[in-house]
């Protein structure tokens, strides 16, 4: 044998020897890769440790605040009336001039008695005939000389002649117009002299020391209301009247499911307001509410109005409110704790329930609250 085919033999051991080295390596690998692969790992990452979606929060606290409701409506006077003429005659003075102040019992007008007087001493006159004549028939039945039919048509007679005394009496009284109450005197239609029909109105009277405001208040706001709360009218020149809730509807307009307020404002200076335009603001009772910017106010899936806080495990919930008064600077609302952590950024990329990593904004309602605390 030559050195060549000895050679030769052993480069062909060699390879052969590595060749099924290799299979043993990739057997040994493929079995290591299957157990990595369906077996579990020994060291599990702990979840707590794991980075939190981060959103900026900031305390808010509730503070004192009183709601109102403003309604628009027309300042009306509390009592007015036209008072009619209750008999037939003639106008015979006139006591006051249009626009004037009286007090209540003023003698307004006087209308011509004409004949009344003497028609009542007639009538007086009868009347006592008509007693004369029952008594008389009474003293015959007692002398059982008279019938108890005499006693009834005479009594009957008695009492004709007691009523015809009593309307001339009334017509005499009804020749003099007196003021039922205080106010001013809008209107006298008819001037002396001229005939008066029974119902036409001769004074048109208007109190005005108070003044009745009526507006309509929606039926969600309507359950805060009662009567006596206190109430301003602010007038188109800013001046500025106080009273209180007079009235509350128990039955809503149904046209606009809305319900009739009245509120009564004093006018002790007597001012001529009635007829004008006025806002009213009912004062409602102090509460605590919380105040923010309107931007944090969401909705959820059943449409409620909310705001999204942080509890005490740093998760985000959302929390309904309800909302007192609104507008460009902040809203007002109630249903919160007393302080609450409300996220101001970052609420739409995470979900409710959703544990978070909050990144507090400290303002000045915060500071306060911690040097209280301390």
């Amino acid at each position: 044998m030559t050195l060549f085919s000895i050679s030769k033999k052993i480069n062909l051991s060699v390879i052969l020897a590595l060749i099924l080295s290799g299979v043993m390596i990739a057997w040994i690998l493929s079995g290591s890769i299957y157990t990595a692969a369906t077996d579990e790992p020994d060291f599990v990452a702990d979840p707590e440790q794991t980075s939190l979606a981060r959103v900026e929060t900031q305390y808010i606290d509730a503070q004192p605040y009183q709601p109102s409701i403003r309604l628009q409506g027309q300042l009306e006077p509390i009592q007015q009336t036209h008072i009619t003429s209750r008999i037939h005659s003639y106008l015979e003075i006139k006591h006051v001039q249009l626009g004037e102040f009286v007090e209540q019992g003023t003698l307004l007008i006087t209308l011509d008695a004409e004949n009344r007087l003497s028609q009542l001493t007639r009538a007086e006159a009868e009347l006592r005939v008509a007693q004369a004549n029952q008594r008389a028939v009474e003293r015959l039945i007692q002398q059982k000389l008279g019938s108890e039919t005499d006693l009834l048509r005479q009594q009957a007679a008695t009492a004709a002649a007691i009523a015809e005394r009593d309307r001339l009496k009334l017509e005499l009284q009804y020749t003099e117009v007196r003021a039922p109450f205080a106010g001013f005197v809008e209107e006298l239609p008819f001037e002396v002299g001229s005939n008066v029909q029974v119902g036409d109105p001769l004074v048109h009277l208007v109190s005005t020391q108070q003044l009745k405001m009526t507006g309509q208040v929606p039926q969600q706001q309507v359950k805060h209301l009662f009567e006596g709360l206190p109430v301003k009218a602010t007038l188109l020149d800013g001046r500025s009247l106080d009273g209180f809730v007079s009235f509350v509807a128990a039955l809503a307009e149904p046209q606009t499911r809305s319900f009739r307020v009245e509120a009564l404002v004093d006018n002790a200076e007597k001012l001529r307001l009635a007829g004008a335009s006025a806002t009213l603001n009912i004062q409602l009772p102090d509460q605590l509410a919380h105040r923010f910017s309107p931007a944090h106010l969401s909705l959820n899936n059943e449409g409620r109005t909310g705001i999204n806080i942080i509890d005490s495990e740093s998760k985000i919930l959302f929390h309904e409110v309800d909302i007192l008064s609104l507008d460009t600077h902040g809203v007002w609302v109630s249903g919160l704790a007393d302080r609450v952590e409300l996220v101001t950024q970052g609420a739409g990329f995470v979900e409710l329930g959703q544990k978070v990593e909050a990144i507090r904004v400290e303002d000045n309602q915060t500071k306060a609250h911690q040097e209280q605390s301390n």
